[in-house]
């Protein structure tokens, strides 16, 4: 069970990062990709945010939890410690990635296409449940 959960969060984690990659390094390409809206579609300083200061905090950051993921297939004896980590970087910027479109639309500026904000959200939804299960295993493996 640990391995398939695993293997799901390291693709998890991977479209994770490396659309946050692209997105910091070639945001019109992430963009055509569909891991990021295009520049036009979104208000200028959410576009600037996510792909910048996001794009490059995401991408320095969010390799934590599916290295954690492998590294718990594999039986590495530290990887409950990158895991919580990993998970708590996760819970942050998922919770960052949506509250975003939120409150931004709440106040009308352009968050994307309807397609682009479903997205969104089942991603960010993907990534806290990625994490809350990389916790609870985390935990029981620290206490067993």
């Amino acid at each position: 069970m640990s391995i398939a959960i695993g293997v799901l969060v390291i693709l998890a984690g991977l479209i994770c990062w490396i659309g946050q990659v692209l997105s910091f390094l070639v945001p019109m390409t992430a963009a055509k990709v569909g891991v990021c809206e295009r520049e036009d579609e979104v208000d200028q300083s959410m576009f600037i945010i996510e792909t910048k200061a996001h794009g490059l905090t995401d991408t320095l950051l969010a390799w934590t939890l599916p290295l954690s993921a492998l590294l718990m297939i594999f039986k590495a004896p530290y990887w409950p410690v990158l895991a919580l980590i990993g998970s708590g970087i996760y819970l942050n910027f998922s919770g960052v990635f949506m509250l975003h479109r939120v409150y931004l639309k709440k106040h009308g500026k352009k968050v994307g296409s309807r397609s682009s904000e479903l997205a969104a959200y089942v991603f960010g939804f993907i990534w806290v449940l990625a994490a809350v299960v990389m916790i609870v295993l985390a935990i029981r493996e620290l206490y067993a």
